[in-house]
């Protein structure tokens, strides 16, 4: 309860809650206590805390949250949270505070939801280069969370700021290889492991690259509405 608190104190509260459930928690104790846990702290603080565990806990503790967070429904509830979080996963991993597979479905699904309600889809992924050497790419692998949160960018406001006009321009801008996004996006529409829908996705890439007109004129920039649109796929 907050009672009489002022923020100040309140803050020192959840700060502390945060460190001690991290100190001598579960693994799993962000699903248990929610995003608070490793949002609140300083990345100095949580670092500290963290080396102090097994190597084992903290792998545990990694594939809990990550999968924890990816696990939420209400994506579009959490609003520009979803950017907090992703940034707070990018900070503890090049930190080297925790090292999560940059593959993984749960890590991609956080990629996808964070950089959507970042200001702009194609600025984020420039100003981290290596999400466009390593995990833009498994993007194209079957996962069905992420073909269903990549889906869900579509429907947003802003046209210009999906997952899948920002991958075109990246690649006419030269940050991602050109061909070999068209021969991913290809060979993904025609695998057979993706549901129908998903496979379009992908099958639009090739034809956005083969002709840039075809990409929507709205600015690439602009995070998504208030509510939950991104769910009604």
């Amino acid at each position: 309860m907050r009672q009489d608190l002022t923020d100040q104190a309140w803050s020192r509260r959840l700060l502390t809650r945060a460190v001690v459930a991290l100190a001598v928690g579960p693994a799993d104790v962000a699903r248990r206590m929610g995003s608070y846990v490793f949002l609140h702290p300083p990345v100095a603080d949580i670092g500290r805390v963290l080396t102090s565990r097994t190597p084992e806990w903290r792998r545990a503790f990694t594939e809990a949250t990550l999968r924890a967070e990816a696990a939420e429904t209400e994506v579009g509830l959490f609003g520009p949270i979803w950017w907090d979080i992703w940034r707070r996963v990018r900070q503890l991993e090049l930190a080297g505070v925790w090292q999560p597979d940059g593959t993984s479905a749960d890590y991609l699904v956080l990629m996808v939801r964070g950089l959507l309600f970042s200001d702009s889809v194609t600025d984020a992924v420039r100003a981290d280069p290596a999400l466009a050497d390593r995990s833009v790419w498994a993007l194209f692998e079957p996962a069905p969370g992420v073909q269903k949160a990549l889906l869900g960018s579509e429907r947003y406001w802003n046209p210009g700021n999906t997952w899948r006009v920002a991958l075109v321009r990246l690649a006419l801008d030269g940050v991602l290889d050109r061909q070999r996004l068209a021969d991913a996006a290809t060979a993904a529409a025609a695998d057979a492991r993706l549901g129908r829908n998903h496979r379009s996705w992908y099958r639009r890439i090739p034809q956005l690259l083969a002709d840039p007109g075809l990409l929507p004129r709205e600015p690439g920039h602009g995070p998504p509405p208030p509510g939950n649109q991104l769910r009604r796929r």
